[in-house]
């Protein structure tokens, strides 16, 4: 059972707490712990995982920013906008702080 079958909605989204954001639990296919909505982990399961609120985060930030890179890629976005400019700053500032040779586990999707 997920949280939001009790509360009706996702007590994880980034708007609900910002420190439990779902973006950063792995998208794993086929998972009975896998959200209906969004595809990724529950973040009620991420003990199962070896993850904390401060792990979401971290990859939350590198997730979302190696989305929003794809997407500018291919043309849906335009990263001079200044919404995208401070979530493209978090995430060079992250990947700087935390990188992918030194911090597998953030990386990784499983």
């Amino acid at each position: 059972m997920f949280p939001c079958d009790k509360e009706g909605r996702c007590p994880y989204e980034y708007d609900q707490d910002p420190q439990r954001d779902i973006e950063g639990m792995p998208l794993i296919k086929d998972d009975s712990r896998s959200c209906p909505e969004y595809g990724h982990i529950c973040p009620e399961y991420m003990e199962d995982f070896g993850l904390n609120e401060d792990d979401l985060g971290i990859r939350a930030i590198i997730h979302s920013g190696s989305v929003m890179l794809h997407r500018a890629g291919i043309g849906e976005l335009d990263l001079k906008l200044p919404e995208y400019q401070v979530l493209l700053d978090a995430y060079k500032k992250t990947l700087l702080k935390y990188p992918p040779e030194e911090y597998p586990e953030y990386y990784s999707y499983m």
